[in-house]
């Protein structure tokens, strides 16, 4: 498969955001459901301590569960990315720097995927 996700601890919010931006890429192939599980751990240690994510750590957490299932509930990966989507758009403009136009692409991707979900079998 195309993505590879393991970041080293030294990586930054920006790679972690454009590496996930990338696996919903509607033009790349689909991220598997294993590399959906390397990406929310990823994300889990870049915002263990972050004070805005706690809400964002807990969909992750249920988005995980879900991934982690023997049969993934596609209304279900539709509605926690939705809520993803609706989180980050509203930290992006607390966000600095050129994080908020990432975020919003962050956000529009995840909606993106939602969406293709709801028409899937």
């Amino acid at each position: 498969m195309a993505h590879q996700h393991s970041q080293s601890a030294g990586a930054t919010a920006t790679t972690l955001i454009d590496e996930t931006i990338k696996a919903f890429d509607p033009g790349a192939n689909a991220a598997t459901p294993q590399e959906g599980l390397s990406l929310i751990n990823d994300w889990f240690s870049s915002l263990k301590t972050h004070p805005l994510a706690e809400d964002m750590v807990d969909i992750m957490r249920k988005l995980r569960e879900e991934l982690q299932g023997n049969m993934p509930n596609n209304q279900r990966l539709r509605s926690l990315l939705e809520a993803l989507a609706d989180h980050t758009d509203r930290i992006a403009p607390q966000a600095g720097g050129d994080y908020p136009s990432r975020l919003t692409s962050l956000s529009t991707a995840l909606r993106n995927f939602a969406g293709q979900l709801s028409t899937t079998v």
